[in-house]
């Protein structure tokens, strides 16, 4: 899911304690992302693209 701002969806699903799969992080080619995973265990990637 492409959001605007990565950092405020990722304190709002931390500070309603949803575990977080893939903890935030930088990738070497621009885009900042977490990952959760819903009920039925399917993975849910957040993410902001920033433009290289």
């Amino acid at each position: 899911i492409e959001v605007e701002n990565v950092d405020e969806i990722y304190t709002k699903l931390k500070s309603k304690n949803v575990q977080i799969e893939i903890e935030l992080r930088d990738e070497p080619w621009g885009d900042r992302h977490f990952a959760i995973q819903d009920p039925n265990g399917v993975g849910i990637d957040i993410v902001t693209y920033s433009p290289q």
